[in-house]
């Protein structure tokens, strides 16, 4: 993919262009967005079962986008994502057919239900009319989120006793089960880690405001709205936010060139010093040292995933090319919790891998690695997305993290195999719409 000449998404020159059709699918667009940021933890009761609040609402936006013609068939997608499909079922089959314990059915109809929306992409002319305005509204709400939990934070500072206010007016069985929504900082404290009030998990507030700090730099934000992102990052006390900014800014690095480069370990310096001479410093220097303690945060997060998908694929070949069959990794992670009372969070990679195998695992990654690479408008915006999505969350069938890199990148991205630079909701004898680009857009 060619590098874009600036690392700024800037504002297109024609905004007086902007259509009623436009201005709809940017409220569609700000209206799921909100949805992603603060209705998180809802969920919809479907017997003893959950479903995400945010699988339907993302579902009906796309509806409501294609009726009204601001969505259009990405037809590279769509053939990537039929494929996938194809083989996820095929491998789910055999593992079905094998009789192997703890499938699920339900858990291959929901992927298949959730990556629907990625067969579709905004028109090229409103895709880069739109791209700004959408990212600053996300910056926005992730401030705001920013100021939640700062605010959570600092409280229990001045002697608030910590207490669950969304889960004091939802009902709980509209709210998310099975996630640590309100975590202590270290094992006994009163204090505990700020997830905004409104996040699934504190790691989940950690890496949507990380997210929010990469799309504010990208659009040269204030100094002080990345300031307090900074802020809020740590109050979360949270590594994956960190590890998502730390990429983020190794790929600044790459575009911008040594003097950023010595500019952000400066200030990385800074904060790090800063730090130090707090309470928090031994806090945040036992999470740098975890993932290497089992049992640890860190390792039930980025390495008992991964050993047990190991040994779970390592003795059976067919297993290896066809994975342990669909919702295997949900019935480990519950029984794991059940043993030893502590959350395993399957990464999308390990997962995939565990349940599809090599097979289905590899054509379903020809769908999702295009679809946040090519033709992106920002490769650091696709890498960090890339991250957010492969390494950090438990993200394979979770629609908070699928949905987040849809919304902010693969329905903007400009394929020559997919989308074309056409727009016919232009009325009658209307000049025709200038060409309208934030930034060169790079193609593979």
């Amino acid at each position: 993919m060619r590098i874009p000449r600036t690392w700024v998404i800037s504002e297109p020159d024609d905004t007086a262009t902007v259509t009623a059709a436009d201005r709809q699918a940017l409220r569609v667009l700000t209206l799921l967005l909100f949805g992603e940021v603060f209705l998180q933890r809802l969920a919809v009761p479907v017997g003893a079962a959950q479903v995400p609040v945010m699988l339907p609402v993302v579902l009906l936006g796309t509806a409501v986008l294609l009726l009204h013609r601001g969505l259009e068939v990405n037809v590279g997608r769509t053939r990537a994502y039929l494929v996938a499909m194809a083989a996820c079922t095929g491998s789910a089959l055999v593992a079905f057919s094998r009789d192997l314990p703890d499938n699920s059915l339900t858990s291959l109809l929901l992927l298949v239900v959730t990556y629907a929306p990625f067969c579709f992409g905004l028109h090229a002319a409103t895709s880069s009319a739109l791209l700004p305005r959408i990212l600053d509204r996300f910056s926005l709400m992730t401030v705001a989120l920013a100021g939640l939990g700062v605010a959570q934070f600092g409280l229990q500072l001045v002697g608030w006793r910590y207490s669950d206010l969304l889960a004091d007016v939802v009902p709980h069985n509209l709210l998310m089960r099975n996630f640590n929504t309100s975590y202590p900082v270290r094992y006994g404290s009163a204090l505990y880690k700020a997830n905004g009030f409104v996040c699934l998990e504190p790691s989940f507030c950690s890496q949507f405001l990380a997210v929010g700090l990469v799309v504010s730099m990208l659009r040269d934000a204030a100094w002080w709205r990345l300031l307090l992102l900074v802020v809020a990052v740590l109050v979360t006390v949270s590594g994956t936010g960190v590890v998502l900014l730390g990429a983020a800014l190794l790929l600044l690095a790459v575009h911008k060139g040594l003097r950023f480069a010595v500019t952000a370990l400066a200030g990385i310096a800074l904060v790090v010093t800063v730090v130090s001479f707090t309470p928090a410093a031994g806090i945040f220097t036992a999470r740098a040292t975890e993932a290497s303690a089992h049992g640890s945060s860190g390792s039930l997060r980025f390495v008992e995933p991964y050993t047990r998908t190991f040994d779970r694929l390592g003795g059976d070949p067919t297993t290896v090319l066809f994975g342990a069959g669909p919702g295997w990794s949900d019935r480990d992670a519950q029984r794991f919790r059940h043993g030893t009372g502590k959350p395993l969070n399957y990464a999308m990679l390990p997962k995939l891998v565990l349940e599809y195998g090599l097979v289905g695992g590899g054509c379903f990654l020809f769908l999702v690695g295009p679809a946040f690479v090519r033709g992106s408008p920002s490769f650091v915006l696709s890498g960090a997305m890339l991250v957010f999505y492969t390494v950090l969350s438990s993200s394979l069938l979770n629609p908070v993290v699928v949905y987040l890199g849809l919304l902010l990148l693969t329905w903007y991205s400009r394929d020559a195999n997919g989308l074309h630079d056409r727009d016919d909701r232009r009325v009658a004898g209307s000049p025709p719409r200038q060409a309208r680009q934030c930034l060169p857009v790079g193609r593979t």
